[in-house]
């Protein structure tokens, strides 16, 4: 039972299909944020736990806020559809190229630094993975375990 620690497509696409899809009137990153510390997204990394792969985007959302982390969603800032698509996208990058759970990102890194991603939107949204990356370690440093990201060759 391991992470999938590679770009699945199909994964990444669903996420930011998902956060696209979210209502405009909630506080997207409070709520991306408890997503990450949730045993939802855990399973959606963890695809021989729960294959949520599989699973359309209207039941992710609902076993997230209802059904397995009892979520309720803050009133705030929702931003723009495309803003949202990039977040999902490259918070999930993280995941993938620190080889690191979801969960335990949130846990280390906290709330603050999923409000320096977005407030990075403008910058990072046309960026790819490898220079993200390296912006990334240079704000946030690695998690203790890692000596370095996964597929990233130049930083």
């Amino acid at each position: 039972m391991g992470l999938r620690f590679e770009y699945d497509f199909y994964i990444v696409r669903k996420l930011a299909s998902w956060a696209y899809n979210l209502p405009d009137n909630i506080d997207f990153i409070d709520y991306w944020y408890n997503l990450f510390l949730s045993n939802s997204k855990i399973l959606l990394d963890e695809p021989d736990e729960g294959n949520l792969a599989s699973f359309g985007v209207n039941r992710w959302r609902n076993d997230f806020e209802t059904y397995v982390d009892n979520y309720t969603p803050k009133k705030g800032e929702g931003f723009d559809d495309w803003a949202r698509e990039y977040f999902a996208t490259y918070s999930q990058y993280l995941v993938y190229e620190l080889q690191t759970s979801s969960k335990e990102i949130a846990e280390l890194y906290g709330k603050d630094m999923f409000e320096w991603l977005m407030s990075h939107y403008n910058r990072f949204h046309t960026f790819g993975s490898n220079l993200f990356m390296q912006y990334f370690i240079e704000e946030w440093g690695l998690p203790p375990t890692i000596e370095k990201p996964f597929r990233v060759v130049n930083c």
